[in-house]
């Protein structure tokens, strides 16, 4: 799939709207081939989830086996840990099918999925490592906003008194007070959207250095997304917010079919009980399950232009596999 180039060949870098159309490009035409693999990602899953909820419903049902929970709990993390690290190397096969399609260096998607499999750990290491890091942000971004609206609480506490008053007086009767205060939440919301927005973008590629590039570990992978996005954080949020939008109305067509399948529930099941609301978390999260084996193969293929994209602008290079592993992996 050939990109944008100047007369001499040299690829040029892409606009936002051009990164998004690149990956709709890939998507329709090697549709067959990325639902494929989006497919089997998917199903491993929901293997663990599928599996909860029959361990679930047997405690609930048979009550004397309640001393096998401690073998059952580690065991069933261990499961989840390894489903999901097979959900993550085929998500990052489709963006390395995609990556080679870019480079006009094509592979099979068996090829590609043998070897994102054999790093299969090492997506369940990113994923991890991003968890702490998302973690990490919004511990210190609620500790900053806890600290400052302490301080603006204090000093308007302080101005009621002054004014003689309780400070729900001050609210009541001072319209600025009012104001200060809802102008204080707005600025947390718009702080935590700008903050969270930038950080995905800046980890957007986290994965694929490890799907694409070889002789590179789990944190050297994230390193080179934080790398790589530099400079470039804020075209990136463009980019997946177009992307968010082209995919919105299948999100929609998803939510109205969960909420019909639970109004149909309401007829035979209680709403009230706890079965019914086991069973429309399972159907809400099938359902989000079937709606993303159409949208993963969008979102990698973005992914993937994204990154080609990153890396002809920062590196120069001609894109081709760095050091392709040989075929006996």
């Amino acid at each position: 799939m050939a990109l944008s180039s100047d007369p001499q060949g040299s690829i040029r870098p892409l606009s936002a709207g051009n990164v998004v159309s690149a990956g709709l490009r890939l998507y329709s035409s090697h549709f067959s081939q990325y639902f494929g693999v989006a497919m089997v990602a998917t199903l491993w899953i929901l293997l663990p989830i599928l599996l909860l909820a029959l361990l679930v419903g047997f405690f609930v049902v048979v009550r004397d086996y309640d001393g096998l929970l401690g073998l059952l709990v580690p065991a069933w993390i261990v499961l989840l840990l390894y489903c999901s690290g097979k959900y993550l190397a085929g998500s990052a096969a489709i963006s390395r099918l995609a990556y080679g399609e870019l480079i006009h260096h094509p592979e099979s998607a068996r090829d590609a999925n043998r070897y994102t499999q054999s790093r299969l750990w090492g997506f369940v290491a990113i994923g991890l490592l991003l968890g702490l890091l998302y973690t990490a942000v919004a511990l210190g971004f609620y500790f900053v906003v806890a600290v400052v609206a302490i301080a603006l609480l204090i000093a308007l506490g302080g101005f009621a008194a002054l004014q003689g008053g309780s400070f729900e007086q001050a609210l009541a009767n001072d319209p600025l007070v009012a104001a200060s205060l809802v102008l204080l939440v707005l600025a947390v919301i718009v702080c935590a959207i700008l903050l969270f927005s930038w950080i995905s973008a800046r980890v957007a590629v986290a994965e694929l250095p490890l799907a694409i590039e070889s002789e590179i570990g789990a944190s050297r992978s994230i390193g080179r997304s934080w790398e790589l996005t530099q400079k470039h954080a804020w075209r990136i949020v463009l980019i997946l917010f177009i992307t968010f939008l082209i995919t919105l109305p299948l999100q929609i067509l998803a939510q109205i079919i969960s909420s019909l399948l639970q109004a149909v529930l309401t007829v035979t099941i209680p709403p009230d009980s706890a079965l019914f609301t086991g069973v429309t978390l399972l159907i809400s999260y099938i359902i989000g399950l079937a709606s993303g084996v159409f949208l993963l193969p969008l979102w990698q293929a973005i992914k993937a232009v994204i990154y080609y994209d990153l890396r002809s602008r920062r590196e120069g290079l001609d894109l081709q596999l760095r050091d392709r592993p040989s075929e006996s992996i």
